[in-house]
């Protein structure tokens, strides 16, 4: 485990299948800019200045996104290995935060929203992979607190 002022080797580094660097800039009060290695750039604020009436991203919001995203993007390709695409195809992430210390997440709901002329068990095996063996922000989360999820199919 690294802490403190300890990096990673370039031993640990060449050993890990993927490397992801994220950097993160304080940009005043609670306002952080995330730039990846690639510079894509999103700007994560914990709490909106008073009287600023913009919409903004939390970083709880990011995190959740990641997973909403991460296992959609998995099951899409799972799907695609089997030969079938969506006509659409949505996840929404409900979530129960605890806003007192230790600030955890305490469950985790996943909603799959698809629609198109696809068999029902071929796109749930895809979700379950996706949920628990594909998706490594799932995965990891997972471990942590339970990750339960519903399929939702309509036929067009």
């Amino acid at each position: 485990m690294i802490s403190g002022n300890e990096t990673f080797t370039r031993r640990e580094i060449m050993r890990a299948s993927t490397w992801t660097f994220v950097k993160a800039s304080w940009k005043g009060g609670t306002r952080f800019v995330v730039e990846n290695r690639d510079g894509g750039r999103l700007t994560l604020v914990a709490r909106p200045p008073d009287g600023d009436t913009h919409r903004h991203f939390s970083m709880v919001d990011a995190f959740i996104s990641s997973l909403a995203s991460c296992t959609g993007t998995n099951v899409i390709l799972l799907l695609d290995e089997s030969g079938v695409t969506p006509r659409s195809f949505t996840v929404k992430a409900e979530c129960v935060f605890r806003h007192d210390e230790p600030r955890v997440f305490e469950k985790i709901h996943l909603i799959f929203l698809v629609s198109g002329d696809i068999g029902e068990d071929v796109v749930r095996e895809a979700v379950r992979r996706s949920v628990t063996a594909v998706c490594p922000i799932a995965v990891t989360l997972g471990r942590s607190v339970g990750i339960t999820w519903d399929l939702r199919m309509k036929r067009k």
